[in-house]
């Protein structure tokens, strides 16, 4: 999610918290949260419907018609009230980051925890697992990795558990896999030369 002020995730909150509230007890918040997750990506990728969303020149009760009109029948009565609601509220430009507060909700209640790394190289399996471990001793929640490789980062490990970067508590558990790491980047950016160094030979 892109930055936001503390007042707009404050608000974002109050209205995903008693979203996810109602969901939860019609047994639906997996099914609100991929709903909300699919609007806030057309917002971004659309721009009309971004548009239509946020423009103050859109008469109010058009808007609503019309979310009536694209909505209803097409998602759950859930989402389409809740769309209203936020509307008559006039907050649907928030959408994406009332999405995102729903999200960590959902998140929250199920004992996970968002952690991204960043490798130089890919991570197999079993420093896959040895992280897991790591982080589920230290925060008491199970991870969700989002994992993305970094050539610049030769024989470095990046981690963020939520928004904070991992204490040093955690780094100790996973210095193996530092070293780990910085083997195998080292090892691929020499079978790489050694290929390119065959290939001008030819």
């Amino acid at each position: 999610m892109s930055k936001v002020d503390d007042k707009q995730i404050a608000v974002a909150r109050v209205y995903s918290r008693a979203m996810y509230d109602l969901a939860k007890s019609r047994g639906e918040a997996e099914q609100l949260l991929g709903e909300l997750q699919e609007i806030a990506k057309l917002i971004e990728h659309d721009g009309a419907f971004a548009t239509f969303v946020a423009s103050p020149l859109v008469d109010t009760d058009d808007r609503a018609q019309t979310l009536e009109k694209l909505f209803r029948g097409r998602a759950s009565d859930l989402l389409v009230d809740s769309l209203q609601v936020i509307h008559r509220k006039a907050r649907l430009p928030m959408l994406p980051t009332i999405a995102e507060a729903f999200r960590r909700e959902h998140q929250e209640q199920l004992g996970q925890v968002d952690v991204h790394i960043r490798t130089a190289v890919a991570l197999t399996d079993r420093l896959r697992g040895d992280l897991r471990r790591a982080i589920t001793q230290r925060y008491g929640k199970e991870p969700e990795l989002h994992e993305e490789v970094d050539a610049s980062l030769i024989g470095g490990i990046v981690l963020q558990v939520d928004d904070e970067k991992v204490d040093s508590s955690v780094v100790r558990q996973i210095a193996k896999m530092r070293h780990t790491l910085h083997e195998r980047a080292a090892k691929e950016i020499h079978r790489s030369r050694r290929e390119q160094a065959g290939e001008a030979a030819v």
